[in-house]
């Protein structure tokens, strides 16, 4: 019976480490996010108190249904092993590659936004250089000079 206790509390400590190392890796995305896209200091902390808060309750859904709701010191241990063994082992490489990817991914999309919105600014351009040239002919533009100042 207590052999059965305890092997269940071991089995739920060596579950705990790669839960804490999950959480940790979902944090090192956002900290790429927060690399790639400059927050300021209150957005930061905001972010990091919904991060933790939903951290906290998938911490208690994952004790609540394995350990019937009981919180244990060795459950919370054993995340925070798995924590560290992600720091040490993984963490800053997985922050400079999804750094690097991540920037490399928006790059290619500005690339790629500029391409599709080519002839957008061609023709927006085109269309200003035309109304500029009528306006100055006619001296009294038909379109007041805000609106031409808008299109530029």
């Amino acid at each position: 019976m207590v052999y059965s206790e305890i092997a269940k509390q071991a089995q739920l400590f060596a579950l705990a480490i790669p839960v804490g190392a999950v959480l940790l890796f979902a944090y090192d995305l956002l900290r790429v996010f927060r690399r790639v896209a400059k927050h300021k200091t209150v957005g930061i902390a905001v972010e990091d108190m919904l991060f933790w808060m939903i951290c906290a309750l998938g911490m208690f859904a994952f004790m609540y249904r394995l350990n019937d709701g009981v919180i244990r010191g060795f459950i919370i241990l054993g995340a925070f092993c798995g924590m560290l063994f992600y720091s040490i082992l993984f963490s800053r490489w997985v922050v400079k590659g999804g750094t690097a990817a991540l920037r490399f991914a928006v790059r290619i999309a500005g690339h790629f936004f500029c391409v599709i919105t080519a002839p957008f600014r061609f023709s927006g351009r085109f269309f200003r250089q035309h109304l500029q040239k009528t306006a100055r002919r006619n001296k009294k533009s038909p379109i007041p000079e805000k609106t031409i100042e808008k299109i530029r």
